[in-house]
């Protein structure tokens, strides 16, 4: 076996590995993807076929000065 037999082996089975070809990865996948941007978030597709999302979450947090303990306390947080 020499190396082009090789290599052609190598290039043959990414193809078969290739999740980007596979139409459960497609459906599943644009479905996450669909659904993600929609509530805003962001979205990476890596070149393996992960996806990554990424969510922020804002809290806010309300604090009143307290004349009698002289010091701020906490009243709510969202």
């Amino acid at each position: 076996m020499n190396l082009n037999s090789v290599q052609e082996i190598s290039e043959d089975k990414a193809l078969d590995n290739d999740v980007f070809s596979e139409i459960k990865y497609i459906c599943g996948s644009t479905s996450l993807i669909v659904e993600s941007l929609q509530k805003g978030l962001d979205i990476a597709q890596l070149p393996n076929g992960d996806i990554i999302v990424t969510e922020i979450k804002v809290v806010n947090t309300q604090y009143t000065w307290n004349e009698a303990k002289q010091r701020m306390i906490k009243i709510s947080q969202l």
